[in-house]
């Protein structure tokens, strides 16, 4: 493989946030949820731009996320399919399609005021550490703000469907804002002084009212053109069902070989949406996800044919073993392109000859050994029988000190790993 031919051939997305979700704050619709993980629509549309597509060509994500790419395929008219192995991030990227009047939801809003108001007790309450007992020092919610979530989803049960996923989605959101915890990398936070911020029900209840009037503002003034399907589940178990025609293009992120395990991240929102009602189902949900981290005892990858960049930095680490912060690792870097590999493949089966497939992934590194995600990725789809056009560093991030990519006399220090688009267009 020659780096100075495939690298950068122009740098329309280098250093543009083009790969993270800061675009999004501000869009409508894509701004009803944050998440961090997302990438800009700009991407997509880009993408979208250079693929040459028919009005009833199909554009897919296996990684959808909260939903950006059928979100925007469904602004500018094009048919698309989705899926997304967490359920949550499935109802967010599900509800910001939504084509409903927006008097309709108005109508409804001292409904959920009400039930708010009342409160109810959750079956949260004294689970793990969602709120305050006798056995925990701190807690996620508050008793005030967690019966006032409560109180309104179950003042939701009877709405209509499309109209209760609005307000749904507007409760999570807005218990989230009110957590005393908050996202941070691959952890939940404890914010500074969140004793002293004393969440309550009439914080809750004014952040509820400031999420439903952005909501009810997009889907008036952003009306979509188009409605994509949300999958819920493993897109390599559903993908043979679910996709019955051809792709023309595939944009997706997966997740990022960085041990983040991302149930995890979501834990808060799964158990409040009641998509898993206890940990035994958290845990059968985080089976299903890409092998990108060791927080779980996987199935033992056995294919190890992923080109020669793979089998150096997998010996690399090997020789190193002593210094991984776990053992497992070696296993969970296999694994990831094992998947990758697998869902490469099924891809290619179902693409037209001219599709195009555009991945954004990142770069990692463990005991000092920098893993080319990019690169290994772009040679497994080659094998595979994908064209690779070109790969493009969108950005460079700060690494960790436990996945140091340098070691000086014994002691780690973070670098920069690389953020890249790898560009595919026309299978063999």
């Amino acid at each position: 493989m020659q780096l100075d031919t495939l690298f950068n051939k122009h740098d329309k997305f280098t250093n543009k946030d083009y790969s993270n979700f800061d675009h999004s704050k501000v869009l409508p619709r894509h701004r009803w949820y944050h998440f961090k993980e997302g990438f800009s629509p700009l991407v997509v549309e880009e993408a979208i731009d250079s693929a040459n597509l028919g009005k009833d060509d199909l554009i897919i994500d296996p990684f959808a996320g909260s939903g950006t790419v059928p979100l925007v395929a469904s602004s500018l008219n094009y048919n698309s399919i989705g899926f997304e192995v967490n359920p949550f991030l499935a109802f967010v990227a599900n509800a910001k399609q939504s084509k409903i009047n927006p008097d309709h939801l108005k109508s409804h809003v001292s409904t959920v005021l009400d039930g708010i108001n009342k409160g109810a007790k959750s079956n949260l309450e004294g689970f793990s550490t969602f709120t305050e007992d006798d056995k925990n020092s701190k807690w996620l919610f508050n008793i005030d703000v967690i019966r006032s979530f409560e109180g309104g989803w179950q003042a939701t049960e009877n709405l209509p469907r499309e109209i209760k996923k609005l307000f749904r989605l507007s409760l999570i959101s807005s218990v989230m804002n009110n957590s005393n915890a908050k996202k941070d990398g691959k952890c939940l936070r404890y914010k500074k002084n969140w004793q002293d911020i004393s969440y309550n029900k009439t914080m809750f209840h004014d952040d509820f009212l400031k999420n439903i009037d952005v909501i009810h503002e997009d889907i008036e003034t952003y009306r979509l053109k188009n409605k994509g399907k949300l999958v819920g589940g493993d897109v390599r178990k559903k993908i043979n069902n679910h996709l019955t025609r051809k792709f023309k293009l595939c944009i997706t992120s997966p997740p990022y070989l960085n041990s983040f395990d991302y149930t995890d991240i979501y834990r808060p929102e799964l158990f409040l949406g009641k998509f898993v009602n206890d940990n035994k189902e958290l845990n059968d949900l985080r089976l299903k996800t890409i092998r990108s981290h060791v927080q779980i005892n996987w199935k033992k990858p056995v294919k190890t044919d992923f080109g020669i960049l793979y089998q150096n930095c997998i010996n690399e680490i090997l020789n190193r073993k002593e210094l991984l912060w776990n053992n497992k690792i070696p296993l969970m870097v296999q694994a990831y392109f094992e998947d990758m590999d697998n869902l490469l493949t099924k891809l290619k089966h179902k693409a037209h000859d001219d599709a195009s497939l555009w991945i954004i992934v990142s770069t990692s590194a463990y005991a000092g050994v920098e893993i080319p995600v990019d690169l290994i990725l772009a040679d497994i789809g080659s094998k595979i029988g994908w064209n690779l056009e070109e790969v493009i560093v969108s950005r460079h991030l700060r690494n960790s000190n436990q996945n140091a990519i340098k070691w000086n006399n014994g002691e780690a220090t973070s670098g920069r790993l690389r953020e890249s688009i790898v560009i595919f267009k026309g299978v063999n």
